[in-house]
């Protein structure tokens, strides 16, 4: 028998000249079942997603002006809402997820939040994410944040967003893009430390950028942008200018926001 019969399945289908097997998506559900678990997450994040969430509220920041509504999906400890919030406190920020020990999290986030002074309109509620609880035409910004690759139904939550955004409004969904070069893969799990596991899975449920155009095709979204960033795939319902460079103002700034 030779050495490649011996060799893993995973090994074996991986395409010639590729070092990781990331050819197909992989679905998890989502792993964050406990409040401790939840919590973890949440201070790790605060640094090693720092230039991401930067990203973030540098591209969704200049749509959440005085009176307008946002609501973000999926918005497992509300880190991202709650900066944005105290950044614009014209604005009404709601989140949603249907992960109770994660909504735990984010309300003592928020009740921390306006302890210290940097609480803005933010509130949080239990949702279903494939059918939200809000009338069509309901927000100005829809957005979710690494948050798609723990979606059970991705194609029904997506269209949910379309659904309750306002003409004129903007939906933006920031994720991992499983098609990312290699070389950006390998840097990242140089500095992922304890957390690459976890990293590798969810950039396997994360999807390319072919396979979220496929989705938004077969939802009627057609007109919609999606674009790499380095490791990220970002899909958003008006064209978007997706470059960034550290160092810019970041998230407990306010130059730059607004």
């Amino acid at each position: 028998m030779s050495s490649s019969e011996n060799a893993p399945a995973t090994l074996r289908r991986r395409p010639r000249g590729r070092i990781f097997d990331l050819a197909g998506r992989v679905p998890q559900k989502d792993a964050f079942d406990d409040v401790d678990e939840c919590r973890a997450y949440d201070r790790n994040i605060r640094s090693s997603m720092i230039i991401p969430m930067q990203h973030m509220m540098k591209l969704i920041g200049p749509y959440c002006g005085e009176g307008k509504e946002i609501l973000e999906v999926g918005c497992a400890s509300g880190l991202i809402s709650l900066r944005l919030a105290a950044q614009h406190p014209g604005a009404q920020f709601t989140g949603v997820d249907s992960n109770d020990a994660f909504l735990e999290v984010t309300r003592e986030n928020t009740i921390f939040a306006n302890l210290v002074g940097y609480g803005g309109d933010f509130a949080c509620e239990w949702a279903r994410l494939t059918r939200l609880p809000y009338d069509d035409d309901s927000f100005d910004v829809v957005f979710s944040f690494c948050a798609v690759a723990r979606w059970d139904k991705p194609e029904r939550i997506v269209a949910e967003c379309a659904r309750v955004c306002r003409p004129g409004g903007i939906v933006v969904l920031y994720d991992l893009a499983r098609d990312a070069d290699e070389g950006m893969v390998s840097f990242v799990l140089q500095y992922a430390d304890g957390d690459a596991e976890a990293f590798m899975t969810s950039l396997r449920a994360s999807f390319s950028e072919p396979e979220m155009r496929e989705l938004l095709d077969g939802r009627g979204l057609e007109t919609w942008s999606v674009a790499k960033e380095n490791i990220n795939l970002i899909t958003s319902s008006q064209p978007l200018h997706v470059g960034y460079s550290v160092g810019e103002p970041g998230i407990y700034d306010t130059a730059g926001t607004g």
